[in-house]
């Protein structure tokens, strides 16, 4: 168990040394790190690695290309913030205090899923944007500029249900499930990308630079502030993140209820 936790704290301190994360953000993962652990073993911490390990070094591939392309979803310079981390992890956290309140198997199936979420958003928003051919919004029904929300394209959706699928695969055989808790695992994790997509495309608020007119989700474009268009102040990405991974984990534990009943 010490060992665990030295490797946890090692992880962390090194996150925001490599500015992975900030040291708030690295505190909330080790925290995360913790309970996980606690709740769902090693296995689980390795369930988080895959997510987190995959997602940061996407998140650095071709990172300059994202940038001339204006990703809206980069990391930022000093690393993903808390609030990020809880995004992404929020729902694997609530999962974990769930199964050491009330021990039950469906918090285990619920908490892969909200990784399987979190990594299939990833995934499609940092290989998905690198697309040579536009992607298609949703809401507006028509081809727009990499990195905006709602948008989507064939090499993100399939970057989406290849991220489900290996928190699936990885759960099958951390755990020794089977093939049909482990497609219950991608698939929801793949849905709760689709409700992330929804989300983005109806709610999450959007802004125009005032001195390029490009659209785009940060406060700041061209080194000025950008104008609000779209969307409540309330929904960033953080909470659609958060949402989809809700979403994503219930499906699961609705499919696993059905499965077994």
């Amino acid at each position: 168990m010490i060992f665990l936790l030295m490797g946890i704290a090692l992880l962390s301190i090194m996150s925001a040394l490599f500015k992975w994360l900030t040291i708030a953000g690295s505190v909330i993962a080790f925290i995360l790190g913790v309970i996980i652990n606690k709740a769902f073993g090693w296995q689980g911490l390795i369930i988080l690695g895959l997510f987190f390990i995959t997602s940061t070094l996407l998140t650095k591939w071709k990172k300059d290309k994202k940038q001339d392309q204006d990703a809206s979803h980069t990391e930022d310079k000093k690393g993903r913030s808390a609030w990020q981390v809880l995004a992404n992890g929020g729902a694997a956290l609530l999962a974990a205090i769930g199964h050491l309140t009330l021990s039950d198997p469906v918090w285990l199936i619920v908490f892969a899923a909200t990784f399987a979420t979190a990594t299939a958003d990833t995934w499609a928003s940092e290989i998905g944007v690198l697309s040579k051919r536009r992607p298609f919004h949703i809401k507006e029904w028509k081809k727009v500029k990499p990195g905006l929300s709602g948008a989507v394209s064939s090499l993100g959706t399939t970057a989406a249900a290849t991220g489900a699928l290996l928190i699936g695969f990885s759960f099958y055989f951390l755990y020794d499930t089977t093939i049909t808790i482990l497609m219950c695992i991608a698939i929801s994790g793949f849905l709760g990308n689709v409700a992330d997509t929804l989300f983005g495309a109806w709610f999450e608020q959007k802004y125009v630079c005032s001195i390029c007119k490009r659209e785009t989700e940060s406060h700041v474009h061209c080194g000025a502030k950008t104008v609000k268009v779209f969307g409540s102040a309330y929904f960033t990405n953080n909470l659609v993140n958060f949402s989809s991974t809700i979403i994503g984990g219930l499906i699961a534990g609705g499919l696993y209820i059905w499965i077994i009943s």
